[in-house]
């Protein structure tokens, strides 16, 4: 039987497996059928087994002495890691996390897992790279390549009709995982790629990033309580860490994030809940200055290959930290140009990996198919003022051309007169400043409640693999939002006439019920429950009930779609 070779991101947050089908790298959904694997590690003694992954997470906050994560950063280093009484170097640690990958892939495949490439960051040091490959040594596995991430994630892109269509021969990878900084400049010649300048910082990532909110949190809880919580016991660390990279998480996608964790710390007997609001510009507020630390080195490892910002062709975006609004924001500054994504940046670089994988065995290698959109998609406010007509004509985008689809982005605009009457909300796809050069997709009428001037409004688009954009308009604090469906491909509005509105809802969560009520691969029970949970909400919705009732059963419905998601495997 042939050898299966694979290619592994040992990542600081999240590890990566995967392998070369038919020529094309596929991720292999190895935890819970995710392909994302938490890089968690936790000891649990009362059944003497160690636990990864999910599994592994989920024991954070209860057994935060016996759970480990973010050991990345402490790879070559001489130290010890405690997970009750026994204590692992970092290179064990990191053993059990390529064990865990390689035994769930020799299952899915069918075969043993024996050979790999593994990833490292472009500026680990000798002693974290022989770290890296006696990590993969203690489990069995022969390290075949250790490869560096940049270069990897480069290898799952074609290229050369990137580099064609912009006539240069310069790409730049810029990696910001959850624990280390890279960026790499590239130059194609022909198969060959070649590294002319790396930089990085090996202790900069998203932890750092999660770091800045937890403070933020625990500033909260003093002022709550006034208790210096600077110093928090492990546990409490732990837990408020964890809030605070979901927060993160969603403050990439959403201006304004509720946070709202029950018994969070128990002081003097009583239990503390942590209740506050976070939006976006407070969060870039936080870590400003960690992403100028990036923007800095990008422009060393510029200066260092002898090339400006024009001359490169294409930007590469990796890691999970690369979907904050404001990386991408001073990434364009810089290069003036729309900086995006298109391939998952979590999981490009184990793509990558497997590509070289192939290459090592000689293996004939196809092309990515890519579902991303074809252009970015925004909306009309009155920033500038065109000259000529006096009238407002800055497109906004939110999401922007090359993002991997299904995906959902969501970004605040602000009221201009107190208690303004409405605002038309006018949909545009192009990829110009102005609306006038881009493409009337869609509008509508979205009526506001009073309020001051400068009041926010979110716009949220989510955007699906049919090409459909679903459009929800929120005026923050006010109850008052709108729904509108748009077909971007077709470039025809799908809303109903309000003469039709009684005849149909249309709705983004009753539309995917629909689809999903139909896919006969699900269990004819949570099928049963989406059309009962369905029919509820869409009866609520016509009868205009009370608002608490239609979130209840908003919430309930979300809840088995995400249900269904999960049995059907997908995002």
């Amino acid at each position: 039987m042939k050898d299966i070779l694979c290619g592994i991101d040992l990542g600081t947050t999240n590890s990566t497996i995967a392998y070369l089908r038919e020529g094309n790298p596929i991720p292999l959904p190895v935890d819970e059928g995710s392909a994302l694997v938490p890089s968690v590690v936790s000891l649990d003694e009362a059944n003497n087994q160690i636990l990864v992954g999910r599994q592994a997470r989920n024991r954070l906050a209860a057994f935060p002495e016996h759970t480990v994560r973010s050991v990345k950063r402490l790879m070559g280093k001489e130290t010890q890691i405690s997970l009750g009484a026994k204590s692992f170097s970092p290179e064990e640690i990191s053993s059990f996390i390529l064990r865990y990958l390689s035994q769930r892939a020799s299952e899915i495949l069918g075969q043993p897992i024996q050979k790999v490439v593994i990833t490292v960051p472009a500026y680990f040091n000798d002693a974290q790279r022989r770290a890296t490959i006696l990590a993969g040594e203690l489990v069995g596995l022969e390290v075949i390549r250790i490869l560096n991430e940049p270069t990897s994630a480069s290898l799952v892109y074609d290229c050369a009709s990137f580099l064609e269509e912009e006539n240069s021969p310069y790409l730049m990878v810029y990696d910001l995982g959850g624990g280390t900084f890279d960026v790499s400049i590239i130059e194609i010649k022909g198969e060959i790629k070649e590294v002319l300048a790396s930089c990085g910082d090996t202790a900069l990532g998203g932890d750092d990033f999660d770091e800045r909110l937890l403070n933020h949190f625990l500033r909260h809880l003093k002022e709550k309580t006034g208790f210096d919580l600077s110093e928090p016991s492990r546990s409490l660390h732990v837990r408020v860490k964890d809030i605070a990279e979901k927060t993160k998480i969603s403050l990439s996608d959403a201006p304004y994030v509720q946070v709202q964790e029950v018994a969070v710390v128990s002081l003097n007997g009583q239990v503390v809940n942590l209740e506050l609001e976070v939006s976006r510009r407070e969060y870039e507020e936080m870590i400003a200055d960690l992403v100028e630390k990036t923007v800095q080195k990008t422009e060393e490892a510029l200066r260092e290959a002898h090339l400006s910002p024009s001359d490169i062709g294409k930007i590469i975006l990796v890691g999970g930290a690369t979907r904050t609004p404001l990386v991408q924001r001073r990434l364009a500054e810089v290069f003036e140009r729309p900086v995006d994504h298109s391939i998952d940046p979590d999981l490009c670089v184990a793509l990558g990996a497997a590509v070289q994988s192939g290459l090592i065995a000689g293996e004939p290698l196809g092309h990515i198919l890519l579902d991303v959109t074809a252009h970015s998609l925004g909306v009309k406010t009155v920033d500038q003022i065109d000259p000529e007509t006096g009238e407002a004509d800055y497109f906004s985008p939110i999401i922007r051309r090359n993002t991997k689809i299904p995906g959902r982005k969501a970004e605040a605009y602000y009221t201009v007169i107190e208690n303004q009457s409405g605002v038309e909300v006018e949909v545009y796809q192009g990829e110009s400043s102005s609306c006038g050069e881009n493409t009337l997709v869609g509008h509508f009428r979205f009526p506001l409640k009073p309020a001051p001037a400068h009041s926010p409004v979110t716009v949220e688009f989510a955007y699906d693999k049919e090409g459909v954009v679903h459009v929800t308009v929120d005026q923050k604090g006010k109850g008052n939002r709108k729904e509108m469906t748009l077909n971007v491909r077709k470039k025809q509005v799908l809303d109903k006439a309000p003469e039709e509105e009684e005849q149909e809802i249309l709705n983004y969560v009753l539309e995917k019920s629909r689809r999903l009520i139909q896919e006969e691969t699900l269990p004819a029970d949570l099928r049963e429950e989406l059309a009962r949970l369905s029919l509820d909400y869409e009866k609520a919705l016509r009868d205009q009930e009370e608002d608490g009732k239609i979130d209840d059963l908003e919430d309930r419905l979300l809840a088995k779609l995400e249900e269904a998601d999960e049995r059907l495997g997908t995002d």
